[in-house]
């Protein structure tokens, strides 16, 4: 007899592994043979960030479990920060998920508002696992041409729609939703009882005010959930710190999972972080402000050389053309990485439209590193055009 093995999920067999993640792993497997190599693929950036004292925290307390909802100190800093900075009232009791990231935090959202076959709408190019995190939940990923505007939207909704995911500020695009785009999606939500999806992971990478968080047009959150990152905005993304904020039924909803699949995040980070909160951000914002600068300076640099990017001024992404190069975009990161020791994310990975871009991240290395990357893009463009 011969023996078996058993199989796994047909879905399974429907999700892709997130391409930005795919390109860093073999990154990683470069640098292990000892190859140097400019990475321009990483979604985050690198602070200086100090490392302060942990022998003051509760020594009773860092070693167990912590509030499923989040550490109530860390929660109060949350919502005591959203008040300040981006004027949202939030309930630090019933309306804030503290979680292991915020990455699993939209997942877990997803979860609790989809039926299978539910669709879930997301303008492209769109974060690498909004479309597979929907499949994950059974649903039905649509997403929207990156040419397309919020006007052109209405179309794409149908009786099966769910939800709509935006992402402000934009990653890749580095753009920032205005406030009369911001009141149109929530219209089109209101008017298709729709879900609003906002993640707001680079909310502090932006230069000016610019930045509206949706919680401050929906504040009674009827129709948003919010999703936000520490992870990123303190530099710190190996520690997974992310957070959640909705109206009271959707946060029980995903509470609910949350105790189920994680029950809370690393007690003795959340502790540090609330004991800390205010002193990371003196040192994060001035380099934050720092890379943003880099940003307009390298912009600059791209129209001196002839690159084309989608417009954008926040976050340390561009969306570069690598139109009239006659390579697809997955190709064309392969051939750089490998001829130049250089990585870049397809931007086919951000949507069926978006084979014609990349996704170059500069927070990782140096503005010289940097122009040097961004002079090779223009001269493989060059060449296989």
């Amino acid at each position: 007899m011969q023996l078996q093995t058993p199989q796994i999920s047909r879905l399974m067999l429907d999700v892709d592994r997130a391409m930005s993640i795919k390109y860093n792993t073999m990154v990683y497997e470069l640098q292990r043979r000892g190859e140097k190599v400019l990475v321009m693929s990483l979604g985050e950036a690198f602070f200086q960030i100090p490392l302060y004292p942990m022998d003051n925290l509760p020594a009773n307390a860092i070693n167990h479990y912590s509030h499923s909802r989040g550490l109530p100190e860390l929660r109060t800093r949350l919502c005591e920060y959203f008040q300040q900075e981006y004027d949202v009232p939030i309930d630090e009791e019933r309306e804030i998920l503290i979680t292991a990231g915020s990455k699993i935090a939209i997942h877990m959202a997803l979860m609790a508002i989809l039926n299978p076959g539910d669709e879930v709408l997301f303008p492209e190019p769109a974060w690498v696992s909004y479309s597979e995190q929907v499949k994950l939940c059974r649903g039905i990923p649509v997403g929207i041409p990156y040419d397309k505007t919020i006007a052109e939207y209405a179309p794409y909704i149908t009786p099966r729609t769910r939800a709509l995911i935006i992402n402000n500020p934009h990653n890749p695009r580095g753009s920032v939703y205005s406030e009369d785009e911001l009141l149109a999606l929530l219209q089109l939500a209101r008017e298709h009882n729709l879900w609003l999806l906002s993640d707001e992971a680079y909310s502090d990478f932006v230069l000016d005010r610019s930045f509206i968080s949706i919680g401050r047009l929906d504040r009674e959150k009827r129709h948003s959930i919010i999703f936000n990152s520490m992870s990123k905005n303190y530099g710190i993304s190996g520690w997974r710190i992310g957070y959640l904020i909705g109206n009271a039924e959707i946060v029980d909803a995903v509470l609910r999972i949350n105790e189920h699949l994680i029950t809370c995040p690393a007690t003795i980070l959340e502790y540090y972080l609330a004991r800390h909160f205010y002193d990371l951000l003196e040192v994060t914002k001035p380099q934050i402000r720092d890379l943003l600068l880099k940003r307009q300076q390298l912009s600059a640099y791209m129209d001196r050389i002839g690159l084309k990017y989608l417009p954008g001024t926040a976050t340390f992404y561009f969306f570069v053309s690598i139109a009239p190069s006659k390579l697809g975009s997955e190709e064309f990161c392969t051939r750089l990485l490998n001829e130049d020791l250089i990585c870049i994310v397809p931007g086919v990975g951000y949507g069926a439209s978006c084979d014609s871009f990349v996704r170059v991240s500069i927070g990782a290395a140096t503005l010289e590193e940097n122009m040097h990357g961004l002079n090779k893009i223009k001269s493989l463009v060059d060449k296989t055009s």
